[in-house]
Formats: C-alpha cells, structure tokens, sequence
C-alpha cells in the first residue's frame, strides 16, 4: 500500500504579525488559535484542552533542520 504524502498545512489564515516570536496552541484541526503565551510551560499551563503546540518564528528569520 502507498503512503499518502503529508497534508500541507497552510496557517497564514489564524496567525498574524501579533504572534511572532510567541508560543500558540492551536487547535487540532488547525482552524483557530486557543491561546498564546510567551513560553512554552504558562501556555500549556493554561490550555485545558487538545492542541497543537508550536513558536512562530519573528518575521524573516529562517528556520532550516539539518539533515
């Protein structure tokens, strides 16, 4: 069976200039923001339900993994 490629995830539309280089917790189908918070641990403190966790990245800086 072939694996199916991975689902792009576009979040241009729920995340704007307010939340650079913050934590977000966004829902798990990615259709809102639940919250926002300067670190990591007062955002998960606060978030009493599932979500997705990630830092945007202030605006023109590149982030590139190593392989």
């Amino acid at each position: 069976m072939a694996e199916e490629p991975e689902k792009q995830i576009n979040l241009a539309g729920i995340l704007n200039s307010s939340h650079d280089d913050k934590w977000v917790a966004i829902a798990p189908d990615y259709s809102r923001v639940i919250a926002v918070a300067d670190h990591l641990g007062d955002l998960m403190k606060s978030v009493k339900e599932d979500a997705v966790y990630y830092r945007v990245l202030p605006e023109g800086v590149v982030f590139a993994p190593t392989t």
